[in-house]
């Protein structure tokens, strides 16, 4: 069960990404040739973001850490930020000809916010997997899914 929940989340997680890479196109921040590279776009982001996204992030954080230390830590923010950016310039590069972000800046924005709303929208708890491995750290049990009414 818990197999075809996460193969659901990732092909949620999947749309919500080709729908911040359809608005940001419609902005005119990137472009893409046709409805398959849009596909293609959406499936290596995903990918980049499950696999490439951690390191990526662990590696710009241990390196501002004096930018987080003088922020009080909303230097993670813009940390974050960069990451998105260098995930989308490395599926531009990876793509090729069918995929060509125009202003990086304003496509990272316009898909990490579109990502998100729709994330949330949907129900999909983008922080559950590092509270569970907060909680097998601490020798607790993980918390369970409880709906308040």
């Amino acid at each position: 069960m818990q197999v075809f929940r996460r193969l659901g989340v990732l092909v949620l997680e999947w749309f919500s990404l080709a729908l911040g890479v359809f608005v940001a196109a419609h902005f005119g921040f990137l472009k893409y040739t046709d409805f398959s590279t849009l596909v293609v776009v959406a499936m290596v982001l995903g990918i980049f973001n499950s696999f490439l996204r951690p390191f990526l992030l662990a590696i710009f954080l241990i390196v501002s850490i004096p930018i987080l230390i003088v922020t009080l830590g909303l230097g993670a923010y813009l940390v974050l930020f960069f990451t998105n950016g260098a995930i989308l310039a490395l599926t531009d590069k990876l793509i090729g000809i069918d995929f060509e972000v125009t202003q990086w800046a304003y496509a990272t924005l316009t898909i990490s916010i579109c990502s998100w709303f729709f994330s949330s929208a949907v129900g999909i708890d983008q922080l559950k997997p590092l509270r569970r491995a907060q909680a097998a750290k601490e020798g607790k049990e993980p918390p369970k899914d409880v709906i308040d009414i």
